[in-house]
């Protein structure tokens, strides 16, 4: 297994490599090298830090996806910044996101894990759809938008509904049912209601269950450690901040139907967008009806099998 390692500070590179003894490591104190770099050793795993003087880390990871997608992607920081973490989900569509400073074994377990998926699951090298996919995706597949605010859901029917098939729910309820009975490749969704309802722990479950379908968190209540959950046991696709503007939510809505579209076309990739839940959030679920559990577990999955995903 291959590993690349970033950082502007050799003491941590040093840690690091000590701590991957026994793979095969690669160390760069130099962003700019590091994607010729992961592809020249054909890398399996990057990790790399945020906050460095030449570069950010999430313009790194960006680069680094671009030019060499099967590498699995681990965002390193010190400090929570949104816009660093928000730049994760959507520029550098991160596999996970690591607080300095570290537990060595949860470390190594997150990237020995990465490295066997990105040995065994194919990498979607673009989300990108061609014209004619992507007209019979919009045809087949529906888009849910979970919201209540009606001057939102109205914003969205103006800038969404002209060019997809857009099913609206104010509830968890309506949006269970709208799973149920449509073919659904994009959820659009707030973190909470209105009423103070936490929606993430749908999302997550969501994820965990039938992590092809991609998820896109609108907000105006972010903050940077629930956009963290929503990275590492969310997968979320992307995260966009109210007002909502109708460029980049058309951008962030196609390229999320052509991920969907892309992964029913390759049912094995679906393992780079899985998720496995922390305690906190197990705990969490647990006071979720079981109802509302057992239905999402149980959605019809149209894509690969009754039953869902199972990574």
């Amino acid at each position: 297994m291959r590993v690349l390692f970033i950082d502007d500070e050799a003491r941590i590179l040093r840690a690091l490599k000590a701590l991957f003894r026994d793979l095969e490591v690669y160390i760069t104190t130099e962003p700019a090298q590091a994607p010729a770099l992961a592809v020249q050793h054909n890398v399996d795993v990057v990790v790399c830090d945020q906050r460095m003087p030449d570069k950010l880390g999430v313009d790194v990871l960006r680069e680094i996806r671009e030019k060499h997608p099967r590498a699995m992607r681990v965002l390193l920081t010190g400090y929570s910044d949104l816009k660093a973490v928000l730049g994760s989900v959507n520029e550098g569509e991160v596999y996970r996101f690591v607080n300095k400073p570290w537990v060595n074994s949860d470390l190594r377990a997150l990237v020995l894990e990465a490295g066997e998926i990105s040995r065994e699951a194919p990498a979607v090298a673009t989300d990108q759809l061609s014209p004619n996919e992507q007209n019979v995706a919009r045809a087949q597949v529906g888009v849910l938008v979970i919201e209540d605010d009606t001057t939102v859901q109205q914003r969205l029917r103006e800038i969404l509904q002209p060019h997809y098939q857009v099913r609206f729910a104010n509830t968890a309820e309506r949006a269970m049912q709208v799973l149920e009975q449509h073919e659904t490749g994009v959820v659009i969704s707030e973190t909470a209601t209105n009423h103070g309802a936490d929606l993430t722990l749908m999302l997550k479950a969501l994820k965990q269950y039938h992590p092809h379908i991609a998820t896109v968190v609108i907000t105006e209540r972010a903050n940077a450690q629930t956009v963290i959950e929503l990275i590492n046991e969310g997968q979320v696709y992307r995260m966009l901040i109210k007002p909502v503007r109708m460029g980049s939510c058309r951008l962030s809505i196609d390229s999320a139907l052509g991920r969907y579209w892309k992964l029913k076309q390759s049912p094995k990739a679906v393992r780079r967008y899985g998720v496995t839940p922390s305690a906190q959030t197990l705990q969490a679920q647990s006071r979720l009806p079981n109802s509302l559990l057992n239905r999402i577990r149980s959605l019809p999955a149209r894509l690969f099998g009754v039953g869902g995903v199972r990574i």
